[in-house]
């Protein structure tokens, strides 16, 4: 009868099982660790690291997935030093209002937030900086065109990739501009919505408090 696990059985080799335990304390990983990963019975990592298990390479196999490396490595002992994950050196750092008002000039979209003593909402709204205030347009039938009183107006800026970013926040009071005057000034300027709605209501908050944090880089720090 033929062999059914002819070919799928190691050479008995002393230093597998020796280099299998090597790594693992090198990874710093426990039995248990190694073969959930494996989906092996921890019983019997036991006793082949004492060497008295029959190993497959079917079974070496998914200890070096588990491992972190090769078949070959295990053979042979030759293993790449294990990562290690760079130390994280990003700095939260609190911006002072200068720095908000440049922060805010760079972008057109932020969020308007209220309702808080009755049912909190959140709005985007493209905007202008108008000196020190914050400046946008809504249509007349537009939920925004009634809100008046206190309001938070938040515009952030992230980088997804390398974890980055800063937010901008600022509590004020929105009033309606009726200046026309004003207003044409305003629209000149580009401030308006987009795109540009018939009889467009113009709004500005007068900030309370203007704040702000970045998370950056500890390279880029300043």
């Amino acid at each position: 009868m033929d062999n059914e696990t002819a070919g799928t059985r190691l050479p008995d080799i002393v230093d597998i099982p020796r280099n299998i335990r090597r790594r693992r304390e090198q990874l710093g990983m426990t039995r248990a660790q190694v073969c959930a990963r494996a989906v092996l019975p921890p019983k019997w990592l036991v006793e082949l690291e004492a060497g008295d298990a029959p190993l497959t390479r079917a079974a070496l196999g998914g200890l070096a997935a588990a491992l972190k490396t090769d078949i070959n490595a295990l053979m042979s002992g030759a293993f790449d030093a294990p990562e290690v994950a760079a130390p994280d050196i990003r700095s939260l750092i609190a911006m002072n209002e200068a720095e908000c008002y440049a922060r805010l000039a760079t972008h057109e979209v932020g969020r308007l937030a209220g309702g808080m003593d009755h049912t909190p909402w959140v709005l985007p709204v493209n905007y202008a900086v108008d000196g020190k205030e914050i400046v946008f347009t809504t249509g007349p039938d537009s939920p925004l065109a009634h809100v008046r009183g206190t309001t938070a107006f938040e515009v952030d800026d992230v980088d997804r990739y390398d974890r980055l970013g800063w937010s901008v926040l600022v509590i004020g009071v929105v009033e309606p501009v009726t200046d026309p005057v004003g207003i044409a000034r305003l629209a000149q300027a580009g401030a308006g919505a987009w795109p540009g709605r018939r009889g467009e209501l113009w709004l500005r908050i007068h900030p309370g408090r203007v704040t702000g944090r970045r998370l950056c880089s500890g390279s880029t720090r300043r």
